[in-house]
């Protein structure tokens, strides 16, 4: 298993995962439009986060992409005490591949690079339903800290 930091040469091969990841992710959603309708924006989107100098894209392999997450920094608003924060995203391990620590590891590669681009506070958002992600990032040490609400008008 290789975990190492993705480059745009690397798209091609990483968009059956991506597509993957996004098929998982629709299960929680039912704010967003059909998959069939919207993944070439997905693919278009992830290009961008693979060319982006504050972010990058960290991939597990074994032969093909087994895991995938985005760490990106920015400069949060003025008020903030933090000059750079850090958000962390798209955490995805193909189901045959769960319970082996990748997701750890490619969540601990981000932390690590994000430390090293000056962040301090790394925040991500899931979804509430997704249990078994909300048990895994607070075994790791994440709180609880906003709660993001929605309603149809």
């Amino acid at each position: 298993m290789i975990i190492r930091k993705a480059t745009i040469r690397d798209f091609e091969k990483l968009k059956a995962i991506k597509l993957e990841s996004k098929k998982d992710e629709m299960k929680y959603s039912d704010s967003l439009k059909p998959l069939s309708k919207t993944i070439d924006i997905y693919f278009e989107y992830f290009k961008a986060e693979l060319r982006k100098k504050n972010s990058s894209v960290f991939i597990a392999e074994d032969k093909k992409p087994v895991g995938i997450i985005i760490a990106t920094y920015f400069k949060p608003l003025r008020i903030s005490k933090f000059a750079r924060k850090g958000y962390v995203s798209n955490l995805y391990v193909k189901k045959s591949y769960r319970k082996q620590g990748i997701g750890e590891k490619l969540l601990n590669i981000s932390l690590k690079w994000l430390k090293q681009n000056k962040v301090k506070y790394i925040s991500l958002e899931i979804h509430l339903e997704n249990k078994k992600a909300l048990k895994f990032y607070r075994n790791l040490g994440f709180e609880d800290y906003t709660l993001k609400l929605a309603k149809r008008i």
